[in-house]
């Protein structure tokens, strides 16, 4: 029998065609059956789940998982846009806007930057009830930019560059070469010039901005020659190099990002940590062969999601500078998500991605207790796939009693509210 069963699968894994119809067959399968047993959705009885905004727009999305967007008095934050297109910012400009108390919406501006991943960088501005900063593309300038506009007066300041990562103090930002992401990292790059690879500057003169956001002055504080001759390893020579994943600490002192290469000898990639200001005190976290998501746990701990020397994946706590504390939810997180941790310190939010069936889960995982809670599955149509696709990526609320996610379990893009007051409280 076992024989058997070898020969089945080996005869299916060496013809593509067979293949192809052996997997759209498990697809359906499972997609009938869960289907019909969870309705698309699945929650926690603890918790609700509600719409952002039920408009006529086909989609409504925010964007990152490391970007509230909540103010303190509970007002959300989102983009609304017609067109599914892959590269949509080419077909039509995002609406932005904000859901305010009494759940009425209001559109305040838009903008021809952005992607289905990250939206436009769209967050509220410091500590504001009223201003909010996201990037926008100047065709007079041919440049991307960053603007901060006050919803209550529709005052607005522009910057000459656009924003990754804002300080919560408001005082400065980082940011990036996002034409050099919209040819090695697609996903999270603008498509608005017309330009080709040999027009990206030379590695000396690109990699990591700071952003004065009282002087609209910004300097380079670290270049990518700087981070190829940083602990260099053999797989850097010959390969392209950029930086993504910027996220600058709650205390605004430090700050982390992905230093990635792609070459002959493959794609490799790790995380570094460096003075916010001018970019010194570089230090190595981890990396090389995988890390991807990571997030701040409170001023100088990090939680990041990345292969450990035995080939493990897991989510692993570091401390700045110093390095490996231990693993989290080690039986409990085997895959990739986007992890944020409550503004208590309490709970770990996370996510990962559609499985075969095309759920993807949402999860909290009490810090204190080591237990870990499924909050919600939610299925993912299979349209929504590569720069397309739809990431959960769920983000807090300040008072950590709402997170917010980007789903399609009900046919469309689309932003919920999970109430979750119930959990957090001990109930």
């Amino acid at each position: 029998m076992n024989s058997m069963i070898k020969s089945v699968i080996t005869f299916i894994k060496d013809r593509p065609i067979v293949r192809y119809y052996y997997f759209l067959f498990q697809y359906l399968f499972y997609r009938y059956l869960l289907n019909r047993l969870l309705k698309n959705v699945y929650l926690h009885s603890y918790v609700q789940l509600d719409f952002v905004s039920n408009s006529s727009y086909t989609n409504s999305f925010f964007g990152y998982y490391n970007i509230s967007p909540f103010n303190s008095k509970g007002e959300i934050l989102f983009g609304q846009v017609r067109t599914n297109e892959t590269r949509g910012s080419l077909v039509e400009k995002l609406s932005l806007r904000v859901r305010i108390s009494n759940n009425e919406i209001k559109e305040f501006g838009d903008t021809n930057a952005w992607n289905w991943q990250q939206g436009c960088m769209l967050q509220w501005y410091s500590e504001s009830l009223n201003s909010v900063i996201y990037n926008d593309y100047s065709n007079s300038k041919n440049s991307f930019i960053t603007k901060i506009l006050n919803i209550s007066t529709n005052s607005v300041k522009v910057y000459n560059k656009p924003i990754y990562s804002v300080a919560k103090s408001g005082g400065f930002g980082l940011t990036l070469n996002y034409d050099r992401l919209a040819f090695m990292r697609p996903d999270y790059g603008y498509f608005n010039k017309a330009k080709c690879k040999d027009d990206l500057p030379l590695d000396s003169e690109d990699g990591i901005w700071f952003i004065d956001l009282e002087s609209n002055r910004s300097r380079l504080i670290i270049s990518l020659d700087q981070l190829k001759n940083f602990q260099p390893v053999l797989t850097m020579e010959g390969a392209m190099h950029k930086v993504n994943h910027i996220d600058i600490s709650p205390d605004g002192k430090r700050f982390m990002f992905l230093h990635r290469w792609i070459g002959p000898q493959g794609r490799f990639m790790r995380l570094l940590t460096a003075n916010s200001i001018d970019g010194s005190d570089l230090y190595y976290v981890i990396g090389d062969k995988m890390v991807s998501h990571n997030c701040w746990w409170g001023n100088n701990d990090i939680v990041s999601f990345c292969k450990l020397p035995d080939g493990r994946n897991r989510y692993v706590h570091f401390k700045d500078k110093i390095g490996y504390i231990d693993i989290i939810g080690e039986k409990d997180f085997t895959r990739d998500g986007h992890p944020s941790v409550s503004p208590d310190g309490r709970w770990l939010l996370t996510d990962d991605y559609p499985d075969k069936s095309r759920f993807s889960g949402l999860y909290l995982f009490d810090l204190k207790s080591k237990k870990k809670l499924v909050l919600g599955k939610f299925f993912q149509p299979l349209r929504f796939k590569k720069e397309n696709r739809i990431d959960l990526h769920p983000r807090w609320s300040p008072d950590g009693r709402y997170i917010s996610i980007d789903s399609g379990h009900n046919g469309k893009r689309h932003m919920y509210i999970l109430n979750i007051e119930k959990i957090v409280e001990g109930q």
